[in-house]
């Protein structure tokens, strides 16, 4: 993809960008779970944070999340207590202890929150599409890097004799470190061996998911992350989660020479995009929108809300799920995802405040909201940046530059990426303050944005390598 080098706008991105990179490092460190008043770890928020803590060099801290994580895998025998239900209007809200037929029916998924050991909770009827797909892209997506960045040092796997057989003094600043590492908690190889059947459990649990076997996933009332908004059918967000997920893992099983699952992975990624292309796309919307249930009593169908730049975003997600785009649909691949941006940009912007949903919701629940209330109409930091990164993946910058003026300011870079949401009429926060996932959110996609403006600039041709 070809830049266009405009100086003085890559300048005003630079300063604001690096400013708020070397001011907030600290903060996403300090913990996996969102901040603010939300003292659990939920999946979904996770895979953002823990990816931050890769590109900002915490990769002990980083396995070992991981391995924490999926150890919260939900398994028929598991005796951890699960409830499930407190999201659901067929449940009446009310949440409800799983019983081991109802785990097993779970069985591969992972819970929405986890709130200590031996205590999750899914929270809607079902476990929610999103928390595991966007597990399983995150932790397929850094072992991978690992994978990658060892075979370029030549790395070979030692022998289990000539492992570190000894640790550090308990005296020693290293204790923790070493003990984890013989434990194999921080060792990516181990990890490896206890996460990739894991994920294989959690793919099988998400093409359970396709009920009418059409190739789209299908979900009832809030179980994703607009979880007062009870989307149900087949969301654009969640295939789109759904498409991360199997493309990052089948890169990774290509990388252990597992080429057969992996082909396997790739042939459902080529399904999943002509069911999206055929299905969801809408030509009177100008844009991929939701295809609702008939029982659905949220959103008004054909109604456009921003985590629909999560399927562009996908679909440019390296090489391989770009080509396969390209070959699997009759259409010119900028065609669509130029026309959503464009359409998103005239019906959910509004006074250049970007909000999560275009029309204003009148049922929600269990939370009921007022306009410009956290997923009703209101500006959400961690959205934005989703559709930041959407935006600089089809040459929108101008576009990202107002995005980013938005979440940064030069001289005051935490006034808004730092809320949970914010209403863009008073322009007040609401929600967890500082909301880490929002804030991991729009570093990484400032990360990704930087490293290929420096490739461009750094290549003969003004290309990105």
């Amino acid at each position: 993809m070809v830049y266009s080098m405009d100086p003085d706008l890559w300048k005003s991105i630079f300063a604001k960008s690096n400013k708020f990179l070397d001011e907030t490092r600290q903060l996403v460190l300090q913990g996996i779970n969102p901040g603010g008043i939300y003292q659990a770890i939920w999946c979904r928020d996770a895979s953002y944070i823990i990816r931050d803590w890769f590109l900002s060099g915490n990769f002990n801290g980083v396995m070992q999340q991981i391995f924490l994580i999926w150890s919260h895998q939900i398994e028929a025998k598991s005796e951890e207590k699960l409830v499930y239900g407190r999201g659901s209007p067929e449940m009446k809200f009310s949440p409800k202890a799983a019983k081991q037929d109802q785990k097993k029916e779970f069985e591969g998924a992972l819970p929405t929150t986890i709130y200590q050991a031996g205590f999750s909770e899914v929270y809607g009827k079902e476990p929610d599409i999103d928390s595991t797909a966007l597990m399983i892209s995150t932790t397929s997506w850094i072992l991978n890097r690992i994978l990658l960045k060892r075979k370029e040092q030549r790395y070979r796997r030692p022998e289990h004799s000539s492992r570190r057989s000894v640790i550090a003094s308990e005296n020693s600043s290293d204790y923790v470190s070493a003990l984890l590492l013989k434990l194999g908690i921080t060792d990516p190889l181990q990890v490896i061996d206890f996460v990739v059947p894991r994920m294989l459990e959690a793919v099988n649990h998400l093409i359970s998911r396709d009920i009418d076997k059409d190739g789209l996933l299908e979900q009832s009332h809030n179980e994703d992350w607009m979880d007062t908004m009870l989307r149900t059918g087949k969301i654009v967000y969640s295939q789109a989660c759904w498409l991360l997920a199997l493309n990052d893992l089948a890169s990774l099983l290509f990388q252990l020479k597992e080429e057969s699952v992996a082909n396997t992975l790739m042939n459902l990624v080529q399904r999943t995009i002509r069911r999206v292309e055929d299905e969801l796309w809408s030509e009177e919307s100008g844009s991929y929108v939701d295809l609702p249930n008939s029982h659905s009593v949220g959103l008004q169908p054909r109604a456009l809300t921003q985590d629909v730049s999560l399927y562009l975003v996908a679909i440019s997600h390296e090489d391989l799920v770009g080509n396969t785009m390209k070959e699997e649909t009759n259409m010119d691949y900028l065609s669509r995802p130029l026309t959503t941006l464009d359409t998103m940009k005239s019906r959910t912007w509004k006074n250049k405040w970007p909000l999560v949903s275009e029309v204003e919701q009148k049922i929600t629940g269990p939370r009921i909201l007022k306009p410009q209330e956290y997923h009703n109409q209101a500006f959400w930091p961690w959205a934005t940046a989703t559709e930041m990164l959407a935006r600089s993946r089809f040459n929108k910058h101008q576009d990202c530059d107002m995005l980013l003026s938005k979440l940064v300011w030069e001289n005051h870079p935490a006034v808004h990426a730092f809320c949970e949401w914010i209403n863009p009429i008073t322009e007040k926060g609401g929600g967890a303050f500082p909301f880490r996932t929002g804030i991991s959110a729009v570093r990484i996609v400032i990360m990704e944005i930087l490293e290929r403006v420096r490739s461009s600039l750094a290549s003969p041709h003004n290309r990105v390598c």
